[in-house]
């Protein structure tokens, strides 16, 4: 049997002003979202997740045959658009790309993916990652290894999902703490994959995540942590207060866990939020 050819392609969106109205944003117009996106308080906050959480997890990738598309506004302004880019300049992986802005965001998701999709896989493998997220660093590997276990579920459906639902949630307070919280949690959007055909008209924000199960089969897979989500107060959702599931873990192996499954060292996240926070 000859073996599939496997795209395993991400999705990052930071900081990007789509049409008013989107995500919890509050701005009436385009230029008063553009304003709340990029004031300066909440890009520090943004560029600390991207440098300390977000990228590190993607240069730990055991397997690097992958591509992230990073989806930003084509204004975004200085310093924080040169500072991006000089923060990914080392990760090949990542591809940033700025669009024009107050598009619908569901539209410009899916155009961006698709124009990404490498025509001559057998499969491509979609993933998004927030930007204040991460995957442990066998995430890329796991998605090309477990095809051929999904294969005959892949062919049957033309679409399949992996749901790793073991992970960590970090806690990032106003007074410069963290808190860490071991978590269960079924089809969050870190380490949740989509398995389709390339030429498929739809993309993994076509489907909304909570509901994928509806739309194809899940595999979930709690066997170790997979990811981590960061809670704040700059989040979409409401996940900072959100209860959650959680499981037994000793909390004090978390530095070393963090640094040889994630690429994330603990010490300096927290030494950087403090800062961000004072």
């Amino acid at each position: 049997m000859r073996q599939a050819k496997l795209q395993v392609l991400g999705l990052c969106r930071w900081s990007y002003p789509s049409q008013t109205g989107a995500f919890n944003n509050t701005g009436e117009s385009l230029e008063a979202l553009q304003s709340e996106l990029y004031a300066a308080e909440r890009m520090a906050v943004r560029l600390f997740f991207l440098e300390h959480l977000v990228l590190p997890s993607l240069r730990a990738q055991s397997d690097p045959d992958f591509t992230l598309v990073l989806m930003m506004g084509e204004t975004l302004p200085e310093p924080w658009r040169s500072r991006v880019l000089e923060l990914v300049q080392d990760v090949p992986q990542v591809k940033p790309v700025f669009l024009p802005e107050g598009q619908n965001h569901m539209s410009a998701c899916t155009a961006l993916m698709r124009a990404h999709r490498d025509e001559s896989a057998d499969v491509v493998v979609e993933f998004r990652l927030d930007d204040d997220d991460a995957v442990a660093s066998d995430f890329v590997a796991q998605l090309r290894g477990l095809y051929r276990q999904l294969r005959p579920i892949y062919k049957a459906n033309k679409r399949v999902a992996v749901d790793f639902c073991r992970g960590f949630l970090f806690r990032c307070e106003d007074d410069g703490g963290v808190n860490y919280l071991p978590v269960e949690a079924r089809l969050w959007t870190p380490a949740l994959a989509l398995y389709l055909p390339p030429d498929h008209p739809r993309s993994l924000l076509n489907y909304p995540h909570m509901r994928t199960w509806r739309s194809m089969p899940v595999l979930s897979l709690n066997k170790k942590p997979m990811f981590v989500r960061g809670a704040h107060e700059g989040n979409d959702s409401a996940i900072k207060e959100r209860k959650v599931d959680s499981f037994r873990y000793k909390l004090e192996t978390l530095p070393s866990v963090m640094a040889s499954d994630f690429g994330v060292d603990l010490e300096a996240f927290e030494a950087a939020w403090s800062e961000v926070c004072a």
